[in-house]
């Protein structure tokens, strides 16, 4: 399952989502993960990093 706590793997299939997944977890408030991960899930900019870190807190 995916976890929807995290940003959308990379890859061209899903960029056409990828800008409202992140809305939806930034309007969430960016909840830490729900499960374990060994695969890097960074977000698309690095603005957008800074952004999660400033309101998520993780």
């Amino acid at each position: 399952y995916m976890d929807k706590n995290r940003p959308l793997p990379p890859g061209e299939a899903l960029d056409a989502y990828r800008e409202r997944d992140y809305e939806r977890r930034k309007a969430a408030g960016f909840p830490p993960p729900l499960f374990p991960s060994t695969f890097d899930t960074p977000e698309a900019t690095p603005e957008q990093q800074q952004e999660r870190e400033r309101i998520g807190g993780w």
